[in-house]
């Protein structure tokens, strides 16, 4: 389970108690983002007892920033010497387990060096820091913005990252597509469509299961409508069929009949027929979609179970919309190879 994040930023350094230690140069950027109203866990001003390794905290926090100096003892390979800085690893240890999870990245982990610090090794210490370019402090005089920035560019990212992870798009799921069927009263969202796209297997829906004069009025009232079927005399209808234990033939008998019927509903139309377009595709069919304007209706295939059995989603595109993008992506994809019906 993922920790609350309740701090801005994490300040490791070395030496508390050591003359070459980062402590005084931690404490000079612990007070500098403070002023800028960054919550900071720095354990001088945050614990009162012994120092020990801050695990929990490492979690809480969304970045990581470690100040050091040429005093921070290193080993031959230029790793952290864990036995000089036991508890310091250990922090490091804990927030880079954090990016092999997922809970952060790499990049929200950078080496403030400071005082001579500057021949490249802070890059070299541990995994975490490896093969990136970090900071420098090389004047007390200097300006600490340039760190300000960089753990506001961070957290804007992971806002922004988090943001998206979130979707309010999804606004009824239903246990079947049968289900779906009777409450999203389908007739008239196509009859009032501007544009309708549909990928499936036989799509039942569009052709079996609709009133042919919902169709119509959208397609003579300036609407378009495409139909991707999986091809009745395709590979993947065969792997279709023996997947859901059919009888030969079953699915492709079924989908060709709604190919006809789709023609013929396309023959009885007046006007802009040609905006009516049919297609196959020979992919493996993992969901069906039906775009509608702004909604679509999702449904994935499950592996042994008829697709009016499986759970429907109906979702409306929204600002930010990435289940209906992904989507688009997944039906542009489909389209790209699909070859149009011509009779």
């Amino acid at each position: 389970m993922a920790f609350k994040k309740v701090y801005d930023v994490f300040i490791a350094y070395h030496g508390s108690y050591e003359q070459n230690g980062s402590r005084k140069y931690a404490d000079k950027v612990y007070e500098f983002l403070k002023s800028k109203n960054l919550k900071c866990f720095y354990f001088p001003a945050t614990q009162n007892d012994a120092y020990k390794a801050n695990i929990i905290d490492v979690m809480r926090s969304r970045t990581f920033l470690l100040i050091c100096t040429n005093g921070m003892h290193i080993l031959k390979d230029k790793q952290i010497d864990a036995k000089y800085h036991y508890e310091l690893s250990t922090e490091i240890d804990a927030f880079y387990a954090l990016t092999q999870i997922g809970e952060a990245s790499l990049k929200d982990a950078k080496v403030l060096a400071c005082g001579e610090y500057f021949n490249g090794d802070e890059a070299e210490i541990h995994e975490l820091f490896a093969k990136r370019t970090h900071l420098y402090y090389k004047d007390e005089n200097q300006s600490l913005d340039f760190v300000y920035d960089w753990i506001m560019d961070r957290i804007q990212r992971l806002k922004t990252w988090n943001d998206t992870q979130i979707t309010s798009e999804i606004k009824e799921v239903f246990a079947t597509r049968a289900s779906m069927g009777q409450s999203c009263h389908f007739d008239n969202l196509i009859a009032a469509a501007k544009t309708v796209k549909a990928v499936g297997i036989s799509n039942s829906e569009l052709t079996a299961r609709i009133n042919p004069s919902a169709v119509k009025n959208c397609i003579e009232h300036g609407g378009s409508i495409e139909i991707l079927f999986l091809d009745p005399e395709g590979e993947y209808t065969k792997l279709r069929e023996a997947e859901e234990n059919l009888r030969r033939n079953r699915i492709k008998s079924i989908t060709n009949v709604n190919i006809e019927t789709a023609l013929d509903i396309r023959d009885r139309i007046e006007k802009n027929a040609e905006n009516f377009k049919l297609y196959t595709y020979d992919k493996q069919p993992r969901m069906n979609m039906i775009f509608v304007d702004d909604y679509l209706i999702l449904q994935y295939y499950a592996n042994n179970i008829p697709g009016i059995d499986n759970p429907s989603f109906f979702i409306e595109r929204q600002n930010e919309s990435p289940i209906f993008e992904f989507a688009q992506k997944v039906y542009q994809y489909l389209k790209a190879e699909a070859v149009e019906i011509e009779v």
